[in-house]
């Protein structure tokens, strides 16, 4: 469609000797300024798929288009907006960080004196500063990964690809680039294709999920509809003590509900309050049992996305 940053029809990768494809007929849109979170258990063609975006690999058959050009046969025309964060990338370990942060900008054709403010502050943003006249192999994991992503970025991108960002950082390191590339998308409308293990991630940050398994999609949908279209909401009823709870797990049972206790709390699995709660209080009222809370708590992107793909073949 017109706008859309991305495009696939039909798109496949099939591997010689291989059991079955990599990619299997994947078809899908992304329009421009949308973060995607790319979800997929190992194997299930993450990487592939990736590689056919930025024309690393030429698919075997379908098509997919960047900026409406053919990665390919194309490669100035699609790449040239593309910036991209791999897992690992080719430092010169033995020159320090900031050299490296040179080399990048000449091989892809940059004046380093034009970009060099720019990747100083994005530095400074992602507390690279100091790191920057260390040699590479003197910088721990989580240092390697944020600078892979200043040289990502040594121009503002129109597509944005990060695989597995945050590998390596801590809370602090996440949220950090959390931050960050919600102010590409709302101040440069950067498209963003967001790959990572941490689901809470996309799930904070991502306006759709495409999630794929053996190849194929299995959905593509705001993480909110995912929740509710594959998750559960648990009711959680808290008690005055483990006796209590017991009771009231009792009453799920011969209800022919899950429940599993812990202590004081109940947890009744996919049961709702509306419907659940008034025999529940008349159980417990019979029983001297009383309820100091009641509670419900929805499914995680993560448990949804474990649901969806386990079964998946």
């Amino acid at each position: 469609m017109p706008g859309d940053v991305v495009t696939a029809a039909g798109l496949t990768k099939r591997y010689r000797r291989a059991e079955r494809p990599a990619v299997d007929g994947v078809s899908f849109e992304i329009s421009r300024g949308e973060t995607i979170g790319l979800l997929g258990p190992n194997g299930a063609g993450k990487t592939t798929l990736i590689k056919m975006i930025c024309g690393v690999t030429a698919p075997t058959s379908g098509e997919v288009r960047v900026f409406d050009a053919d990665p390919v046969r194309q490669p100035v025309a699609a790449k040239s907006g593309i910036g991209a964060m791999h897992q690992s990338g080719p430092f010169d370990m033995m020159l320090p960080a900031l050299d490296n942060l040179r080399i990048a900008a000449r091989f892809r054709g940059l004046r380093w004196r034009q970009v060099r403010p720019w990747a100083l502050e994005l530095a400074e943003f992602l507390n690279l500063t100091e790191a920057l006249q260390r040699f590479a192999f003197q910088l721990s994991g989580g240092q390697r990964q944020r600078l892979q992503l200043v040289r990502a970025l040594l121009t503002i991108p129109r597509l944005l690809i990060l695989d597995e960002p945050s590998a390596g950082l801590d809370v602090a390191g996440r949220r950090d680039i959390e931050r960050f590339v919600t102010w590409l998308r709302e101040e440069h409308g950067v498209t963003v294709l967001w790959t990572s293990h941490h689901i809470d991630e996309l799930e904070r940050n991502a306006q759709r999920v495409l999630v794929i398994n053996r190849g194929k999609v299995v959905r593509f949908a705001k993480p909110r509809e995912l929740v509710e279209e594959f998750g559960t909401t648990h009711l959680v009823v808290s008690v005055d003590d483990p006796e209590a709870g017991r009771i009231v797990a009792g009453w799920a049972d011969a209800a022919r509900l899950t429940a599993t206790a812990e202590e004081s709390e109940v947890r009744i699995h996919g049961a709702k309050v509306q419907e659940v709660l008034p025999e529940l209080s008349r159980y417990c009222h019979d029983h001297g049992v009383a309820i100091t809370g009641v509670s419900t708590v929805a499914d995680s992107l993560e448990q949804v996305f474990l649901r969806m793909t386990e079964n998946e073949g």
